[in-house]
């Protein structure tokens, strides 16, 4: 796809790796269409890509509404319609999955889930209907992974790959391309609503990339899409360990985490 012009539309856009994808995208001369819940910070974002010559819109959205999604992209049709949807909004609660409270569990859900579902549908069906198309859902390489203390947030991962999965055999010879993305730990946001305590050491202690080096994946892959786009070493590592030895990895990463606990 040629990105000079094209529209492209990203959820969860006001920090981490949607911030930095949208500024990708901008420096690529594409048209982005930034979705979040903090207003100000999304216009900040917005106004950095205006720098780069492109238009760029700020839409204050909670994905968990689906008539919410359903307005801003009926907004961003408007405009000329979406070329690439990135359903990128993402939240982490981390505990035993017996004792973690229902709120947690239920925010985690509504927006690793069904945030992403209300972004694919409210994006995808003026797509199939034009023909062309390119929607990037966003989960995790622990979408397909397994780690304590992970229960709740690897589900929700899981559950994005296979409704990626499930919809591009769905969307096969509609000219619209199912691209899912799997980054591994990367500099983000994502822990600053959870006390530290609750973080296992292993991932305080992570080597994170850089949400810049997920954005160039991302770019790359709306330019030419793949099924599945991983982002960084350690992930392609962790990705193709689980791929091809589940029950190796299921054993011995806990293991790992439980000999750095006790360093």
């Amino acid at each position: 796809m040629e990105l000079t012009g094209a529209r492209v539309a990203i959820t969860g856009a006001s920090s981490g790796i949607g911030e930095s994808t949208a500024l990708a995208f901008a420096r690529a001369g594409a048209h982005v269409h930034l979705a979040a819940r903090r207003t100000d910070r999304l216009e900040a974002v917005a106004e950095q890509c205006r720098a780069h010559g492109v238009e760029a819109t700020a839409h204050t959205v909670d994905v968990r509404d689906g008539d919410a999604v359903t307005s801003w992209a009926a907004e961003v049709e408007g405009l000329g319609g979406c070329d690439v949807a990135i359903a990128n909004a993402g939240v982490m609660w981390l505990g035993p999955l017996l004792d973690m409270p229902t709120d947690e569990l239920r925010h985690q859900y509504d927006v690793n889930v069904h945030g992403v579902l209300h972004t694919l549908q409210a994006f995808g069906r003026p797509m199939r209907e034009r023909g062309r198309g390119v929607l990037m859902p966003v989960s995790s390489v622990l979408s397909v992974a397994n780690l304590p203390r992970y229960a709740a947030y690897c589900g929700s991962k899981h559950a994005v790959r296979a409704m990626a999965a499930s919809l591009r055999i769905e969307l096969a010879g509609t000219g619209v391309e199912v691209v899912h993305v799997l980054p591994g730990a990367t500099e983000s946001e994502i822990h600053a609503h959870m006390d530290v305590s609750r973080l296992p050491l292993s991932t305080r202690e992570a080597k994170r990339v850089p949400a810049s080096q997920v954005a160039a994946a991302m770019v790359r892959a709306a330019r030419r899409p793949k099924a599945e786009v991983l982002c960084d070493g350690q992930g392609r590592l962790l990705y193709w360990a689980t791929r091809l030895a589940p029950a190796l990895v299921d054993a011995v990463l806990p293991k790992a985490m439980a000999l750095r606990r006790r360093r």
